[in-house]
């Protein structure tokens, strides 16, 4: 399948330009400050049971950051410098040229989780402790999906528009946005809605719209599966919240591939 070729291109490029060396590099150093913190606090009488909650709070910016960063130039800025009109000389389409992008990017962000996990909990381990390792499984698998969520937005961003400048600019406002503000814009649209004051209780579409933020929708997914909590009526719907990080995974890219595939490159 031709996106598979641009995808193994994405990822010797990265290998070649040691960009796979850096994100590795950041995330095995934050990583391993968390695996010494936990190892610290195990030899004073605390428990290892908190690593998985550090690294969780951990990876709940971290993750953003780096996959925006792998992904909101990586369609325009080579469609800025003419690489793509080389690319669809070849037996590529446009779909091709972003679902390889897409699932390239998203492995070398991957890699550099894992193998940091890895490396962490080698650490935690070779000091005598031991690991929650049920949680600390949720917990990978549910990083890596908040991790194709924020390249998949991202992607979609780089393909949406066509200047660099711009998607420094949209990806910038999309972290913002989704790890900080999103936590007071429901109450921001209730208070709106409701003409200007709050209500005595919020409204039922309340958490609904809560977890449209995929850091949201994220965290109530990863307390679900990594410390058992259910959650009551007021909080985010369990199966809402992975209906929205699924939705985001194909929905961004989809839209910037609709955008990138109707116009001139």
């Amino acid at each position: 399948m031709s996106w598979t070729l641009i995808a193994r291109k994405e990822i010797g490029d990265s290998v070649r330009s040691r960009q796979l060396f850096v994100f590795a590099g950041l995330f095995v150093l934050i990583f391993g400050l968390a695996a010494y913190a936990t190892v610290r606090a195990a030899r004073t009488g605390g428990s290892t049971d908190e690593f998985v909650g550090l690294l969780s709070l951990i990876s709940m910016v971290l993750v953003p950051v780096a996959g925006l960063s792998l992904a909101h130039e990586a369609i325009v800025k080579r469609r800025t410098n003419g690489q793509w009109r080389l690319m669809l000389g070849l037996p590529h389409s446009r779909q091709d040229l972003v679902v390889g992008t897409y699932l390239g990017r998203f492995a070398i962000l991957a890699v550099s989780i894992l193998v940091s996990v890895v490396l962490a909990s080698l650490f935690v381990l070779v000091s005598g402790f031991t690991l929650p390792w049920g949680s600390l499984a949720g917990f990978v698998a549910l990083t890596l999906v908040l991790a194709l969520v924020y390249v998949a937005v991202g992607i979609g961003i780089s393909a949406f528009v066509r200047s660099t400048t711009l998607t420094a600019f949209l990806a910038f406002g999309s972290f913002l946005l989704f790890v900080f503000a999103w936590w007071v814009v429901p109450d921001a649209v209730v208070y709106v809605v409701n003409g200007l004051e709050m209500p005595a209780s919020s409204p039922w579409w309340t958490p609904y719209l809560e977890a449209l933020s995929p850091s949201r929708a994220h965290e109530r997914v990863t307390n679900a599966v990594t410390a058992g909590e259910t959650g009551s009526e007021s909080e985010i719907p369990l199966w809402f919240a992975a209906l929205v990080l699924a939705g985001w995974t194909v929905i961004a890219p989809g839209v910037g591939y609709l955008r990138f595939n109707e116009t001139d490159l």
